[in-house]
């Protein structure tokens, strides 16, 4: 018997590999498991020929019939042949050959593309970080998922960072290794084998749990392993707890396309055993205190943890629901077999309408609250059940549960998606309240944003064209919903006598001369009762609706900032929120802000403007007296294409050109930080930050400290306060 935390698992052939935190120490156990693959097939004769089909027998450990729910909006279970891999790594390889032998979709095949540590997770019922007590290959749980404070083991930390000796601007893997540093330990040595001996002996010295990287993933582990096959020394880089040495990964790392933007994920250079973690990688990362939202992530999703660490938050989702989906029963499909339901132009004008916005009312307004639907959309999925399976099904024509507008009827059985987002709501408002008692509490804050992101992804989710359990008709219900409920406050509102300033998707800004927070209370009560939604409730000492910077009489939805009766500051689509915005820009407008947001109304606000002035004059000086470091100079964006995709002269096109000149081509969705250094010629010029030589051009960035200045105080200016009904 051996009792602890489940602190890492991988396969390896056909066994299983799990390592238990115990105290100060830690255990391998083995357990021999191979995950299994589904078939089903509308004549079951042609299953039993395939179950002895010489084609893939050696790919085989053993075959039966089971009962299964193959699809998801099935009733009752049907007979599949399940097959049980004899190694695991052949699973894609097995799935195209049955694919092949009859014609096309003869064979339907399930379970093919999850990964076996999270099969394994769903079969055994366990999770990351859970402590529990195993004997042979039973596991108990000694540990409760829905825990808000729960125990985790004491872990090693190293972070670590590998130097090159770069023979030209940028750093390549031809350079050789000048040092490697563990924390604040350098380590150096005149022959590079003896360099990256000594590293690997430290690393196994220390034995850490888990190793933290900059760019790990994308470079410097994989640059270490060139650098050790250069030196004959390969087989000797082992930085795991199994003998087997570090690989080179397979591709340099996927492009792809999510909401609007390019993204570029690198191949994760994973460790077994230790747990690397490349925070430039990760997608929840900001400070040291988000690895308590990894951990949360891991634990709930039922994911590795360097697994989470590199996931999509569609991914998570997509664990989890595969999860509950092996708890029912229900076969996870290899290709998404749902399709959306037929519907007249005049259906597709009426449902795919997206959230409803009530354009923001321009100009500086005080005593505003803020009524903020809680996870709306999450909270829509699970409260009216909606589900790809569950909209419009044939089991429940007669269904009172109705999506707004379309009319489609909803299903009375409990739907995957909402089945799935219970744990997710229930312990994101836990934390939400133990925040309420301990504001200050950083880990209670990393787990509560790391769940929101899965919420809010849920939705996106859900009209995913390749998600298992996504429908476009399904995503439109939540649509339809929420506008119904928004519209539904709005009117609430209005009966009470406030007026609405700004309204968007989830959230209303209302104004009512002389309210107090009673009436405010009162109305949130109101609406949370007629909706059945929970809603929270914040009061602006004064807030600002700014325009497009294109044009000062157009409103932009989600552009606006606010200072709470706490003094705290709320801020959207300003530049300081803008992840492209170089730091000192940022610095300069957090520190103005902080000045504005200690003013009560817009007579102590307009006092305050001298010392908003003063802070800017300071920033400008420095700028000028070139004491500013370039780091803090540096745009940051993502390549929307590949380096050799790039025609137009851009200052950002002139750095991924240089850096493509350098060798370096920049693939889309990858990030990129660049100084302009010459913004006066026709064409204008820039530098990579990691090439740069310290300049930088000052008239232009004294130009955009100025535009970051003006957006800020110009709402307060009597020029910038066009209307008159609003103080």
């Amino acid at each position: 018997m051996i009792s602890g935390w489940l602190f890492d698992t991988y396969y390896i052939k056909d066994t299983m590999v799990s390592w238990i935190k115990t105290g100060d120490s830690i255990q391998r156990i083995e357990d021999t498991w191979t995950p299994s693959i589904f078939v089903a097939c509308d004549d079951i004769h042609k299953l039993e020929l395939l179950s002895t089909n010489k084609k893939i027998s050696k790919y085989i450990k053993d075959t039966s019939f089971v009962e299964r729910f193959e699809k998801v909006t099935d009733l009752t279970k049907s007979k599949v042949l399940q097959i049980q891999l004899a190694d695991s790594s052949d699973v894609t390889k097995l799935a195209g050959i049955i694919d092949g032998i009859e014609k096309y979709g003869t064979f339907r095949l399930y379970n093919v593309d999850v990964p076996p540590a999270q099969l394994y997770f769903y079969e055994k019922d366990i999770f990351p970080f859970g402590k529990f007590s195993i004997s042979k290959d039973t596991w108990t749980a000694n540990d409760d998922i829905k825990s808000t404070d729960y125990e985790l083991p004491d872990l090693k930390k190293v972070e670590i960072k590998i130097n090159p000796i770069k023979q030209g601007k940028l750093a390549k893997f031809t350079d050789r290794i000048g040092s490697i540093t563990i924390n604040d330990t350098q380590i150096q040595s005149e022959n590079e084998a003896d360099l990256i001996l000594e590293f690997v002996n430290e690393i196994q010295c220390i034995d850490p749990d888990l190793i933290f990287t900059e760019g790990g993933d994308s470079f410097d582990l994989p640059y270490l392993v060139h650098r050790a096959e250069q030196n004959g020394i390969k087989a000797k880089l082992v930085l795991g707890r199994e003998k087997a040495p570090l690989l080179r990964p397979k591709q340099e790392g996927t492009s792809y396309f999510s909401y609007g933007k390019m993204y570029f994920k690198p191949s994760g250079a994973k460790l077994q055993g230790r747990i690397h973690i490349d925070k430039s990688s990760c997608f929840i990362w900001n400070n040291d205190f988000d690895i308590h939202g990894l951990y949360e992530i891991a634990r709930i999703c039922r994911l590795p943890l360097q697994i989470a660490a590199r996931a999509s938050i569609g991914k998570c989702m997509s664990s989890l629901q595969f999860y509950n989906a092996t708890k029912r029963g229900l076969l996870i499909p290899w290709r998404s077999t749902m399709a959306e339901a037929f519907k007249t132009r005049k259906d597709l004008l009426i449902g795919d309408r997206g959230g409803l916005i009530f354009e923001p009312q321009l100009g500086v307004y005080e005593h505003v609250v803020e009524l903020d639907f809680a996870s709306l959309f999450g909270s829509i999925m699970e409260k009216k059940n909606i589900s790809a399976e569950t909209i419009s099904c044939s089991c429940c024509p007669d269904s009172q549960n109705k999506v707004p507008d379309l009319e489609y009827n909803i299903c009375k059985r409990r739907g995957i998606v909402p089945q799935s987002l219970e744990i997710l709501l229930e312990k994101r408002k836990m934390y939400g309240n133990l925040l309420k008692k301990f504001p200050d509490d950083k880990i209670y804050d990393a787990r509560k944003t790391a769940l929101k992101w899965i919420l809010v992804t849920s939705f996106g989710y859900l009209g995913f064209n390749n998600a298992k359990f996504g429908r476009i008709d399904a995503h439109m219900a939540v649509c339809a919903f929420a506008r119904q409920i928004l519209l539904q406050a709005v009117r609430i509102s209005e009966r009470h006598g406030f007026r609405v300033l700004h309204g968007i998707v989830d959230s209303l800004w209302l104004y009512k001369k002389d309210s107090t927070k009673n009436d405010m209370e009162k109305l949130k009560a109101e609406i949370e009762k007629k909706t059945g939604f929970e809603m929270s409730l914040d009061i602006y000492k004064w807030i600002v609706f700014v325009s497009s910077k294109e044009d000062d009489i157009i409103p932009v939805a989600n552009r606006y900032f606010g200072a709470f009766e706490d003094g705290k500051l709320k801020l959207r689509g300003i530049e300081l929120r803008r992840h492209d915005t170089p730091w000192f820009f940022k610095r300069c407008q957090m520190e103005i802000l902080r000045i504005l947001a200690t003013g009560n109304n817009l007579k102590e606000v307009r006092q305050l403007l001298p010392k908003a002035e003063k802070i800017y004059k300071k920033y400008l000086d420095l700028l000028y007296q070139h004491k500013v470091p370039l780091e803090e100079l540096a745009f940051t964006i993502s390549a929307s294409k590949d380096a050799s995709e790039y025609k137009t002269n851009t200052v950002q096109t002139d750095a991924i050109l240089q850096l493509k000149e350098e060798g370096e081509s920049i693939r889309a969705g990858q990030r990129l930080q660049y100084v302009i250094s010459d913004y006066s010629r026709k064409r204008k010029h820039s530098t990579p930050l990691k090439m740069s030589d310290g300049k930088y051009d000052v008239n232009r960035y004294a130009e955009l400290l100025a535009e970051c200045y003006s957006s800020i105080v110009k709402p307060f200016s009597f020029e910038g306060h066009r209307t008159t009904n609003k103080w």
